[in-house]
């Protein structure tokens, strides 16, 4: 009987070990490159959620909500989050001018959801917390 109990337990841990090392998590920012963002993108856990901030220093949006990037990956450590300047990714002047700053998110290397021009939402200057439930209202973060 103790023999069974044990192994049951050891069991169980093995499993919640199993599932804890098959749920990745990050914590940090990656920046990307034009070469690695389609690899990066394509190659995530086929549950995680990877977000992808587009964005340019030049505009004053972009700057403010980049500097909150550290604490979105701290307290969603499940979803991988990156980010890319639009020049960097070859995105047009146009794009660049009406679309930034934006938002994409990806599972399993499909487009989930993009928040593009996210000023048209909240402005050039929005709070973190107005972010962080912007980007959840717009399906690019999960409620916690």
């Amino acid at each position: 009987y103790q023999r069974r109990v044990r192994e049951a337990v050891v069991s169980t841990q093995s499993t919640g070990e199993m599932k804890e090392k098959a749920t990745p998590t990050f914590g940090g920012i990656r920046e990307l490159t034009e070469k690695d963002y389609c690899d990066t993108i394509d190659n995530a856990y086929s549950t995680t959620d990877v977000v992808v901030y587009i964005y340019e220093d030049h505009i004053a949006a972009c700057k403010r909500y980049k500097e909150y990037l550290p604490r979105i990956a701290q307290e969603f450590p499940k979803c991988m989050i990156c980010c890319i300047r639009a020049s960097r990714a070859r995105m047009s002047a146009n794009f660049i001018q009406r679309g930034l700053p934006c938002f994409i998110a990806y599972r399993g290397g499909d487009v989930k959801k993009a928040w593009v021009n996210i000023r048209d939402t909240i402005g050039d200057d929005a709070e973190y917390d107005v972010l962080v439930e912007g980007m959840q209202d717009n399906s690019v973060l999960p409620y916690n």
